[in-house]
């Protein structure tokens, strides 16, 4: 039975896809990288990140420097961020139910806290951050470890393949969803126990 249930937090809980383009078209600017059009990031969401690094030309070498400042600057906007459309009700509702709540991000946990107290969202019982972009298992890992949660207890929810295929080395069940980074097409090529198209789907998933 599913008592714990840890959520992404960037696409999944907030509207933060928009942002990340922004500050990666900036940074791309500042270091000669090609920027990220408008027209082509519905495209982009259908194809892995490695695909888009390359298809962006950043060197791989490059790219966790890259990401580094990009969550530095990330602090000064994540107040401005929105929660997804249905997220809050769906959060409440399932504290209500009795559910332990977690994030675990590869955002930093200053970030996310930051935006959880500007909007005064107290209902996590722990947030965590994934230094590594590429290795959420070993991350979710240590969350469940570190809180002594029972692995047949937990549930993951997210809006990156990455997401489901860390979910699959550590054997944790896994629920998409279609509004965030990655589109529904690519995210039906990892093992998943459902893909939903809005919040209230994952509570309708979950009573089941």
């Amino acid at each position: 039975m599913i008592k714990h249930i840890i959520f992404d937090f960037d696409g999944t809980l907030v509207k933060s896809r928009t942002l990340a383009v922004d500050l990666f078209n900036e940074l791309s600017e500042k270091y000669g990288y090609q920027k990220i059009k408008q027209e082509d990031v519905e495209g982009m969401s259908k194809i892995s990140i490695m695909e888009r690094i390359q298809k962006l030309n950043v060197p791989i070498l490059k790219f966790p420097m890259l990401v580094r400042e990009m969550k530095q600057l990330y602090r000064n906007y994540v107040i401005g961020l929105d929660l997804v459309d249905g997220a809050s009700n769906l959060l409440y509702g399932l504290k209500n139910q009795g559910y332990q709540l977690g994030i675990l991000s590869s955002n930093t946990e200053d970030n996310i806290n930051h935006f959880l107290v500007a909007n005064q969202i107290q209902i996590f019982d722990y947030v965590f951050g994934a230094s590594n972009l590429f290795g959420k298992d070993k991350a979710i890992k240590k969350l469940i470890n570190h809180y002594n949660l029972p692995k047949d207890q937990v549930l993951y929810i997210g809006d990156e393949l990455r997401d489901v295929e860390a979910c699959k080395k550590i054997d944790v069940p896994f629920i998409g969803v279609t509004w965030g980074f990655d589109s529904a097409e690519l995210l039906v090529k990892g093992p998943f126990k459902a893909i939903v198209n809005n919040p209230q789907e994952i509570y309708e998933v979950i009573k089941r």
